[in-house]
């Protein structure tokens, strides 16, 4: 299947929310998915224990394969689950090491979490010129996705349109710009005190399960014709 990369150059974007909660809308959808947890605060990794435990207390939740590795191990690992037909995603560091770059060259894409603020989107240039390097090195281009998420709820659309206008006017141009996006939602963090997703909990918060899914639905669509183009 895919290799993904969520990342960022910076903390506090929403990056490994962002991860576990696509990998729950994939799992339920009856794909395949692999996480591989490679950033040193190993978010995902602890969600997933809590996952676990949830399910052996029997929760009704289906099983999700989470490990955490870095260097030689996550390339091994991701390319071995691709293999067996796994959509792989990747929690990056949020800094730019070693491991940020073995994420980003072993990606089929990589989609980068930002919120709408200058100090954030002024990141997205950081990551642009990484990837420029990586691409010149295999000599391929890996796209960049853009996510606008923790998107306020109050005048979204206006900090849609500020965040856009920003980018022209510093030339920052991602590859694509997702046209879903996903808001700041308390669902999202009180989703993850029970090792579920948002399409998972109960009662289900219907905002928050949408914009998830579709964001979902939209990176795959897009690594789906980037990958068939590049074959």
């Amino acid at each position: 299947m895919y290799i993904i990369t969520i990342a960022s150059t910076k903390g506090g974007v929403g990056k490994s929310t962002l991860v576990l909660n696509l990998a729950t809308v994939l799992l339920n959808q009856g794909k395949k998915v692999a996480v591989l947890d490679a950033d040193s605060q190993g978010t995902v990794s602890k969600w997933a224990k809590v996952r676990d435990y949830m399910i052996d207390s029997g929760e009704k939740i289906p099983k999700l394969f989470v490990a955490g590795v870095g260097g030689e191990a996550l390339w091994e690992v991701a390319n071995d689950k691709k293999q067996q037909g796994y959509v792989v995603l990747i929690d990056s560091p949020g800094v730019d090491d070693s491991n940020m770059r073995s994420s980003l060259l072993r990606s089929d894409i990589v989609v980068t979490a930002c919120p709408t603020s200058a100090i954030d989107l002024w990141e997205i240039e950081s990551l642009m010129n990484i990837l420029k390097k990586l691409r010149s090195i295999q000599n391929r281009k890996i796209p960049l996705v853009l996510l606008f998420n923790k998107v306020p709820s109050i005048h979204s659309h206006l900090a849609i349109k500020e965040a856009l206008d920003f980018f022209d006017q510093n030339h920052i141009c991602p590859d694509y710009i997702l046209k879903s996006i996903i808001k700041e939602r308390v669902a999202f963090k009180h989703s993850i005190k029970s090792g579920r997703g948002v399409i998972e909990c109960s009662p289900q918060d219907e905002k928050a399960t949408n914009e998830i899914q579709e964001c979902a639905n939209e990176i795959l669509s897009i690594v789906k014709q980037h990958y068939t183009a590049s074959v």
